[in-house]
């Protein structure tokens, strides 16, 4: 799976990190700044579920849902 963070270099940093809480993080890229002035950056982030073996599947009953509203 590949995920792409928009926003600050900051922000895009620490929902990398975040991210290794969900999922297995296989790589993650450089910063990529934006066109023209803007102060954002791109960041892609490579990873894999972590129970893509059926041996580490988490049971129906333990995985996480959704907050409420979606992503925070």
């Amino acid at each position: 799976m590949k995920i792409r963070l928009h926003g600050t270099a900051e922000e895009c940093r620490e929902v990398a990190g975040r991210l290794a809480a969900i999922v297995e993080v296989l790589a993650v890229s450089e910063p990529y700044p934006d066109r023209g002035a803007s102060k954002l950056v791109r960041l892609y982030v490579e990873c894999r579920l972590e129970y893509a073996r059926p041996e580490a599947a988490p049971a129906h009953s333990q995985r996480r849902a959704l907050p409420p509203g979606g992503a925070r």
